[in-house]
């Protein structure tokens, strides 16, 4: 299985301030069902975060598989982190890479999802996952984007705790380099909902 994630910038900034808490998701097992006729689809799916191990169970439905996917998705990590309700799909394709064929038919060869995030700024974020299980491919690129969004997150609040602390300790020097992080990490996605979530729970 090979993958590609964007903006690598940010992604090795997010990966040296979160550092061994930095967290992959892995999907182990998926059960689907669909109902061609009503066009509904129901997914079930278990999951491993890669930093504490912890196994998550994903539930869904929806209008096909990936809506399924991330309405599942939504479902089990939205309220914990609420940047990701400003996420939406922009777009979609599953493809074959033929040339990765073993057999003649070619029925083997991997299969490439490929799918960009928009964020609350309309900026797009491409993430792409080629699998010999199609199923696979689809699960493992929605995982990887919402992955995307969390470590950025965590991220930002962490640089945001850090940055009210450099403030009040009078240390200039560090607010200037939290500042520094915080608007580089803010091209993610809209942080104004997770920076009243902090408020909330420190008052």
């Amino acid at each position: 299985m090979t993958t590609e994630q964007p903006n690598s910038d940010i992604r090795q900034l997010v990966k040296s301030i979160l550092g061994e808490s930095y967290t992959k998701l892995k999907v182990e097992r998926i059960k689907v069902e669909e109902d061609l006729s009503t066009e509904q689809t129901s997914i079930t799916c278990e999951a491993v975060q890669s930093d504490s191990g912890e196994r998550i169970a994903l539930t869904g439905t929806g209008a096909g598989v990936v809506d399924a996917l991330f309405n599942a998705m939504m479902d089990r990590f939205a309220d914990e982190y609420p940047s990701l309700k400003s996420i939406r799909l922009s777009s979609f394709s599953v493809g074959a890479r033929l040339e990765t064929r073993n057999r003649e038919a070619g029925t083997d060869s991997q299969g490439e999802c490929s799918l960009e995030l928009a964020n609350s700024e309309g900026k797009l974020f491409p993430f792409t996952v080629a699998s010999r299980s199609v199923l696979g491919a689809v699960l493992c690129t929605m995982l990887n984007g919402m992955a995307y969004f969390i470590n950025s997150e965590r991220a930002f609040t962490s640089v945001y705790h850090a940055l009210q602390d450099a403030k009040q300790r009078n240390r200039q020097d560090l607010v200037q380099r939290f500042t520094g992080q915080m608007a580089i990490l803010v091209r993610n996605t809209s942080y104004s909902a997770v920076i009243s979530k902090i408020q909330e729970e420190l008052a």
